[in-house]
This record gives structure tokens, sequence and C-alpha cells, in this order.
């Protein structure tokens, strides 16, 4: 296998986390940026997906140490969701996520609200000080008013949030008035839906 001596950004069209994930294993250990489109990954990997999306998280704490920018994609189990932490603990340079929680079989909503509940605190716990952005969809995950706003009130002190996201959930009227107030606050630097999964995507 070749080793990618000094790459620092991995923007990759290939749509397989284990190919991915080979060459994140020979990069280097110079790697900045890991970016590439999460949903066609799923599109083809359904039968090894939790596997492989596990193996994808190790590599990275293995051998990124310097990750800045990090396009991730997992369903929210237990081991996945310890493995990220143990992530966001080693990777201390970590600015910005684009995070994508998908479950191969579809889940009732009171589960994607504890999921949600789960990255929260997981966040408040672990996220490194340099994290300000936050990308994520509509999928398996979501916050309930009461677990974000606690999440916005814990986060108070850091770098201010940009937030990022696909699910309109998050622009009805309760929604944006909490935004704003932590906008407001300082704790959310800026706050913006999108309609289409591609205008999360990073731009080299």
């Amino acid at each position: 296998m070749q080793v990618y001596h000094e790459l620092e950004i991995l923007d990759i069209g290939c749509n397989m986390l284990n190919l991915i994930s080979s060459i994140i294993k020979n990069s280097g250990g110079c790697l900045k940026k890991i970016l590439f489109k999460p949903y066609d990954v799923i599109d083809n990997e359904v039968g090894s997906f939790k596997e492989n999306s596990l193996k994808f998280i190790r590599e990275i704490y293995k051998n990124c140490p310097s990750i800045e920018y990090l396009t991730i994609i997992f369903p929210p189990s237990e081991v996945h969701f310890a493995e990220f932490e143990k992530l966001l603990k080693i990777c201390q340079n970590l600015k910005s996520l684009l995070l994508i929680s998908y479950n191969v079989d579809e889940i009732e909503t009171e589960e994607r609200l504890k999921n949600g509940e789960i990255l929260l605190e997981i966040l408040i716990r672990s996220a490194p000080s340099n994290l300000k952005e936050i990308r994520f969809s509509d999928d398996d995950l979501r916050f309930s008013l009461e677990n974000f706003e606690e999440f916005l009130e814990k986060w108070k002190g850091r770098h201010a949030l940009s937030i990022f996201t696909i699910d309109s959930y998050y622009i009805t009227e309760d929604y944006t008035k909490l935004i704003n107030k932590y906008k407001s606050d300082g704790v959310i630097k800026d706050f913006k839906y999108f309609r289409h999964i591609d205008s999360l995507s990073y731009c080299v």
C-alpha cells in the first residue's frame, strides 16, 4: 500500500469507507481535512456499514492527530458513540465536524431524541476546545428543545458555535427563539438551515 507522506487534505469522491480508512491509515499522520459526501457511502455499504464506520473512527484517532475538519458518519450505537468520544478526546485540533448519524433500520422519533441527547452530552464532556462548527443532517438524531438549551447553556465560555443543518425541525418558532437568544449571548455565532445535504458539505 502506498504511503501518502505529508498529505494534509483528503477531499475524495470515493464512496467506500474501507478504502478511505486505508488511505487514512497510510497518510503519514499529517491530515488536517477529511472531506467526502457521506450519503454516497451509505448507498454502497449497507451490509458492512457498522463495521466499516467503526474502523473509520478508529483510523482517524490513531492516525490523524492534526485533524481540523472532519466528515464522519456512523450508526447511533453504544460502541460507535464511545469510539467517537475517544476521537474527540484525542483529536484536540478539531475545529469543525460534519456529522451524519445513520441507522440502516428505521427508528422512531423517541429514539432519535435519545441519540441526540447522547451526542450533546458527549460534546459537552469531550469536545476539544478548538471546536467551533457543527454540521448535521436530519437522520437518526434530533435535539429536543430542553436538551438543546441545556447544551447551549453549558457551552458558554467556549468558542462561539456555528451550527448548520438540513433539518427543518430547527427553524420552527420555539427553536428560532432559542437560537436567537444564544446568538445574543454570544454562544452561537451562526445558524443556517439548508434544503439539501450537498449544501452541508465542505468547500476546500
